[in-house]
């Protein structure tokens, strides 16, 4: 896929895939891998990330990198100990892209280093020669999502041969409000009490929004009967009797993007 120009009918369907993948993936610790997996196809770059930070304490609370080949990386690193990360800090406070959010109350337009810097000039900062002994990227684009006050959350994509283009940035804009709400729905289902297979959430999801046994038969590809004993374990699981009560259990958040379901034909992923 080209980096600059509109958004073509197969960049609108990988903006449904990603929200899609991550709605039906194992929440984790963090994003769900399949997010990163599908944004590092839709945006091709070196690596793409998804961390938050304690602006205000100053410390990092994740980190989760899915990096060019398909090595994925998760570091948790919520208290720092014996590590002097002061210089860090200081330097990131003079990085422009970083503060713009803090300085102009603009937290949702997706930024890249170039909207600050020319190549010569993002060279000469005292940031990026720090970051620099670690990776040489050159380029970044960021998604910032929601999130308390003094703290950081946001995707990250990176490259070390060519710019992001308009056609990045549009495509990210229009997906950060899904973004947040898969992660949204990531964090709850990691706190749920009712636990369900990936399967069995797709056909729950699939039953809360009004289709039949028949349907999700057809849109998984699995049979009918199949669909049943899914729906059996579901309500043993959750102790009630009907599709929404059990919805309401399992799944506390609604699928946050249109049309999502019907690109489950497109899901690779077995069943559980």
């Amino acid at each position: 896929m080209g980096a600059s120009g509109p958004l073509r009918e197969r960049d609108l369907r990988f903006l449904t895939a990603v929200v899609g993948d991550g709605l039906r993936d194992d929440p984790g610790e963090a994003m769900p891998w399949a997010v990163l997996d599908r944004l590092h196809q839709l945006i091709p770059c070196d690596a793409v990330q998804f961390d938050e930070m304690d602006v205000q304490g100053r410390r990092p609370l994740i980190e989760q990198v899915f990096e060019d080949g398909g090595e994925r990386i998760i570091e948790l690193q919520r208290h720092i100990e014996g590590q002097d990360t002061s210089q860090f800090w200081a330097l990131r406070d003079g990085f422009l892209p970083y503060t713009y959010g803090r300085r102009t109350g603009d937290h949702s337009s997706v930024l890249r280093w170039s909207d600050f810097y020319s190549a010569g000039e993002l060279k000469n900062q005292p940031f990026y020669r720090y970051i620099s002994q670690y990776h040489e990227d050159k380029y970044a684009i960021f998604v910032p999502l929601p999130t308390g006050s003094g703290r950081s959350r946001r995707v990250a994509f990176w490259r070390s041969n060519s710019d992001f283009g308009e056609r990045d940035r549009l495509a990210l804009q229009l997906l950060r409000p899904h973004l947040h709400e898969v992660y949204l729905d990531a964090d709850r289902r990691r706190h749920a009490s009712v636990r369900l297979s990936r399967r069995e959430r797709e056909v729950l999801q699939l039953a809360a929004q009004g289709y039949s046994n028949a349907e999700i038969s057809a849109l998984l590809f699995i049979s009918t009967s199949t669909v049943r004993k899914h729906m059996e374990h579901i309500f043993d699981r959750t102790g009630v009797r009907t599709r929404g009560a059990a919805a309401a259990l399992a799944l506390p958040s609604p699928v946050g993007f249109q049309g999502g379901p019907r690109l489950l034909k497109d899901s690779q992923e077995p069943a559980d």
